[in-house]
């Protein structure tokens, strides 16, 4: 629970009533004490009655709360035996409780109501929602369903160089770009290293071959600032290496491709406090293609259809094993799992081959990871390679090492030796002082620049939680990094400095103003502004690096030595550290271990107990949704 919650539930009536037992089992669930409020406000809008029914309310509404923090879009009526919310009705001394009943009572109805009744809360079959995700949800099945009802478009062929150059693509890339083509709504789901940006650059290159398609009529998105960057240099890269370029690719290549945010695409208004474009004012552009898809919340999910034109092809790429959103839902996952019609599942992995061991090795552990029953973790041809000493670590493949016998503060201080500060001549290039003016880089700056980005962007710490005892969370560890970079970096700078050249740094905020984004990475580095030497956060753009004032944004901006698995979806690293908490813990999932193993090509090293692993792999993410059984292709009503 966050601290800066707490006063405001001090103050708030819900504490004097909250019985001990419930809290605790809030702050073990890691729930906002704003959950408590929101509860505790719903539970007060029904008049007159009695002191047993206040509370009862308040249970269910506390637990569709928690419910929604957890990430589902529902609360399960009936709760199973040994879940969060069973718990949650036993701390309130809630015995017998048969919430479907307790909600049908006539005192509560200007509270619950069903589908179609403007209610706050909505009861469908043995499920309750609040009515925002009630109504997302139905409207995105409906969104969905007028996707799949549109007729196919009618494709000029293309030439056999758009599947074949930089890299010749597989039958099912062929099949993915061929559906991308032709109809409204296009799936495609693979692990790393299955080859979905060859996809994405076959699909620009066709689609230019069409008759009347422009470049202004595609739109490239990506749910972050990290995963739009990396999605822009990757098919940069991409068509550097065509071989023999037409016209239509020149278009490409000149066009120095800047995939946008999703905020940006739909252009979020700060002062009106919403997105311009959306029902009534459609984005222009004929073709919509999304990478990271699996970080799309069910809400946003349903914005994006709401903005599309009426005859506009959507193409979302994304792994659907991976976590899903921070927000309630998982629509890419319901989406690929219903829609099989509209679905192109990559299978062949290019790091999976004798050439790249380690690459080989990490993708067969996140093999088993996400399916147990394929193979063994720790034997057989590619196991998890177990260290019992600093020493041992090759930084190569999968190794394991554990805390309790090589301490986390050892292991750290080698990693920042090593990956941090291990770019040749690593402290004068930190040091540097910059010079930026008239909107122009000094002498070198630029190459320095590129040298340092690209240093960082080799590694990172990956945790499963931000606060953890024993240096086993992202805020523990980057103040521990932050004060080595201190000593070494941070000359002339005075009392609790929050930050010092040299640092890497990430985005915690969307600033419409500069342009800048929630997860977006830069550095902290020295730049001369005119004739003033400051601090300053300097983030990669398509067309170079934007330095902007260190004090105008560092309350925007924390630490990224280390970050959350979660933050971390949509980069890619030659090497990360994953930390994990000491015991089992509720955020240890298969889809956590998953996701982070396969940030990294050549080397991921586990710090934590062994038995973490098989808990994590057995502990599949759940999230209560109802968007699949609204896409049933046998249903004939998605709204009810």
């Amino acid at each position: 629970m966050s601290d800066e919650f707490l006063p405001m539930l001090k103050l708030h009536p819900a504490a004097a009533t909250l019985p001990s037992k419930v809290l605790d089992l809030v702050v073990e669930q890691n729930q906002e004490a704003s959950s408590i409020v929101m509860a505790w406000e719903l539970a007060g809008l029904p008049r007159g009655l009695g002191q047993a029914e206040r509370e009862g309310l308040f249970a269910i509404c506390l637990a569709l709360q928690m419910a929604q923090g957890q990430g589902h879009t529902r609360l399960a009526l009936i709760p199973a035996e040994g879940s969060t919310t069973e718990a949650l009705y036993r701390a309130f001394g809630l015995r017998n409780f048969e919430p479907k009943s307790f909600l049908g009572a006539d005192s509560l109805a200007p509270l619950v109501g069903s589908p179609g009744e403007a209610k706050p809360l909505v009861i469908w079959g043995d499920w309750l929602y609040s009515h925002r995700l009630y109504s997302h949800e139905c409207e995105l099945a409906n969104q969905i369903g007028n996707l799949r009802r549109a007729a196919n478009l009618t494709v000029i062929p293309v030439g056999e160089e758009v599947f074949c150059d930089p890299v010749s693509l597989n039958n099912e890339q062929r099949q993915a770009v061929g559906m991308a083509l032709k109809t409204p709504l296009t799936l495609v789901t693979g692990g790393p290293g299955t080859g979905k940006t060859s996809i994405v650059v076959s699909i620009l290159r066709a689609l230019l071959r069409q008759p009347g398609m422009t470049l202004e009529d595609i739109a490239l998105a990506a749910p972050t600032g990290k995963a739009a960057q990396r999605m822009g240099e990757a098919i940069r890269n991409s068509l550097q290496n065509l071989k023999e370029p037409d016209s239509g690719d020149q278009v490409l290549i000149k066009a120095t491709l800047e995939p946008k945010t999703l905020h940006r695409l739909l252009a979020w208004h700060p002062a009106a406090e919403r997105f311009r474009h959306g029902p009534g004012n459609a984005l222009s552009a004929k073709v919509v293609i999304v990478d990271e898809a699996s970080m799309i919340s069910q809400e946003h999910m349903c914005r994006l259809l709401g903005a599309l034109a009426p005859e506009a092809r959507l193409v979302l790429l994304g792994d659907a094993d991976q976590l899903p959103s921070v927000e309630a839902g998982c629509a890419f996952r319901d989406m690929v799992a219903s829609l099989a019609e509209h679905r192109v599942k990559l299978f062949q992995s290019y790091r999976m081959s004798d050439a790249d061991p380690d690459g080989r090795n990490i993708l067969s552990v996140a093999g088993v990871i996400n399916n147990p029953n394929t193979g063994s973790l720790w034997e057989g041809a590619e196991p998890i390679h177990c260290r019992t000493s600093l020493e041992q670590l090759a930084f190569k493949q999968v190794e394991l090492f554990e805390p309790s016998q090589v301490s986390m503060t050892t292991f750290l201080k080698r990693w920042f030796d090593q990956e941090v500060t291990g770019l040749a001549g690593f402290q004068a290039k930190a040091k540097h002082i910059f010079t930026f003016q008239g909107g122009v880089w000094g002498e070198g700056d630029g190459e320095l620049l590129k040298a340092l980005f690209d240093h960082f962007d080799q590694f990172r710490v990956l945790c499963a939680l931000r606060e953890a005892d024993d240096l086993r969370g992202v805020q523990p560890i980057n103040e521990l990094l932050h004060k080595w970079m201190l000593r070494l970096t941070g000359d002339g700078l005075r009392g609790q400095t929050p930050f010092c050249a040299g640092e890497p740094i990430l985005m915690t905020t969307n600033d419409y103003r500069r342009g800048i984004y929630n997860g977006d990475q830069g550095l902290v580095l020295k730049v001369r502004f005119e004739d003033q030497v400051r601090q300053a956060a300097v983030f990669p753009r398509a067309l170079g690096f934007v330095p902007f004032p260190l004090e105008q944004l560092k309350h925007q901006l924390e630490h990224a030595f280390a970050m959350t698995v979660h933050k971390s979806q949509g980069s890619e690293y030659t090497r990360v550290a994953i930390v994990l908490p000491k015991n089992n813990h509720r955020a240890l999932t298969k889809e956590l271990l998953y996701t982070g193993l396969t940030r990294a090509k050549k080397s991921v090293i586990l710090a934590a107990e062994r038995e973490r692993i098989p808990f994590a792999a057995n502990n599949p993410t759940r999230r209560d949704s109802g968007l699949a059984e609204r896409l049933d292709p046998l249903s004939d009503d998605q709204t009810s």
